[in-house]
């Protein structure tokens, strides 16, 4: 009776934890499902927030042609254009070249897996690597790409509180939004290294006549962030309709920093649970059977000698 009690509880722990690891997975891939769809959302509804298709770029060739061809999923394009943009690609091209050119990598990579596995080795390890080399073809350009995205986005996200203080000081000294974007664009750029070649290319649509609404909108768009997008939306509201510049740039960079800060407890808050479900799954385990082995053993040692 003593052996089955230990036994049962090791039975109704499992069950307790695997029980507990579900509903916070559930959990995750619901938040995660909802996070995919806002940003599936957000990305249709900001495509074409900025006119950046009449962008000047090279022609996309081969690539581009076969991405028209066999892409027609619009949450896929939107998605592979915004990462275009974060990267600095913003002509309308983009998006099909990066399908044509996975589609192409895993092609090629298929066919030389295949040719290497019957040339050294097995029909079955043949047909194994082309497979691979498909998988890592159309899969590794994509994720290549998005890291380089997510890098800038990183290092646009670094500089944008610093061009706000450079605003809020040079418009505080006299300056008009464009004396201000001049001047951090050839003088002050020290800081704003990822943030120049954008500034820069909005001076020139100013000076190209496109309109401060319009060269402000491109501007937004081409950092590929919502904040830098919320930035310029500012700005054009201060421009059209008057409104006290300095107050409203004091009060952006505030809700930023708080939106980051709450941003770092909910990351927190998800480390925290990746933690709890790596120490369920990897320590208690070793925890139970280090304190109810030494139980275990003697039982099993006790109906041993009574058997003997």
């Amino acid at each position: 009776m003593s052996y089955v009690i230990p036994a049962a509880l090791v039975v109704v722990g499992a069950l307790l934890l695997m029980f507990v690891g579900g509903q916070i997975l559930l959990e995750e891939t619901r938040r995660l499902g909802e996070g995919r769809r806002l940003s599936h959302r957000l990305g249709e509804f900001g495509r074409h927030d900025a006119l950046l298709d009449e962008e000047q770029s090279p022609e996309g060739g081969v690539l581009e042609a076969i991405g028209r061809a066999t892409t027609r999923s619009q949450s896929t394009i939107a998605e592979f254009e915004q990462m275009m943009r974060s990267i600095g690609r913003y002509d309308a091209n983009a998006p099909y070249w990066l399908a044509g050119l996975r589609l192409v990598a895993g092609v090629v990579l298929m066919l030389a897996g295949l040719a290497v596995g019957y040339a050294f080795y097995t029909p079955r390890i043949a047909l194994l690597s082309a497979l691979a080399g498909f998988a890592i073809g159309y899969l590794v350009p994509r994720y290549y790409l998005s890291t380089l995205a997510n890098a800038r986005r990183l290092r646009v996200e670094k500089e944008l509180p610093f061009l706000i203080d450079m605003l809020l000081l040079l418009v505080r000294s006299g300056a008009s939004i464009e004396q201000a974007f001049r001047h951090l664009g050839h003088e002050e750029a020290d800081g704003l290294d990822t943030l120049k070649e954008s500034i820069e290319r909005l001076v020139i649509d100013i000076d190209q006549g496109k309109g401060y609404e319009i060269s402000l909108q491109r501007w937004g768009a081409r950092l590929a962030v919502d904040e830098g997008r919320e930035l310029a939306a500012l700005l054009i509201q201060s421009m059209t309709h008057g409104t006290e510049l300095t107050a409203a740039l004091k009060v952006f960079s505030e809700t930023m920093i708080e939106r980051r800060m709450n941003a770092a407890r909910t990351t927190i808050g998800k480390r925290m649970t990746q933690l709890t479900v790596i120490m369920m799954l990897f320590m208690m385990p070793p925890l139970i059977i280090i304190i109810a082995g030494p139980a275990v053993s003697r039982l099993i040692e006790g109906f041993s000698s009574l058997h003997g």
